[in-house]
């Protein structure tokens, strides 16, 4: 069983799952985010800074919470970028049209594989009937 530390606090402990943050600060995050949907439900135009301020969540944890996808800006900032194109995203860090891309091309790569793990077999089906 390997222990790790936690990159948040420090603390070590005993992954369930793979990550690197401890139950507390999973909690704590889950805490924060709650606080911060909470006043964004009662005053949805606030930006970050003034987010930050008034729930006591750090202003980086909520761009954390944004670029996880937990968030969705309205207006978004340059720092939400896509990584590819460079289009603005409004949650994660890719635009829709750049994560369709990838899921295409993920797909061509699995057919390909595929083709060729079968393409082999064939090969050594053949080869035993002879």
């Amino acid at each position: 069983m390997a222990l790790i530390n936690c990159v948040r606090c420090g603390k070590v402990f005993s992954p369930e799952r793979i990550t690197n943050v401890c139950p507390d600060c999973v909690a704590q995050e889950n805490e924060n985010l709650k606080k911060v949907t909470e006043y964004l439900r009662d005053y949805p135009l606030a930006n970050v800074m003034e987010v930050s301020d008034k729930t006591g969540v750090a202003a980086v944890q909520i761009f954390r919470f944004v670029k996880a996808g937990s968030l969705i800006l309205s207006a978004p900032t340059e720092a939400f970028k896509c990584r590819m194109c460079g289009k603005e995203v409004k949650k994660g860090t890719l635009c829709q049209d750049c994560i369709d891309k990838v899921q295409d091309l993920k797909d061509s790569v699995k057919k390909k594989e595929k083709d060729r793990l079968r393409r082999d077999f064939e090969k050594k089906q053949i080869k035993k009937k002879k």
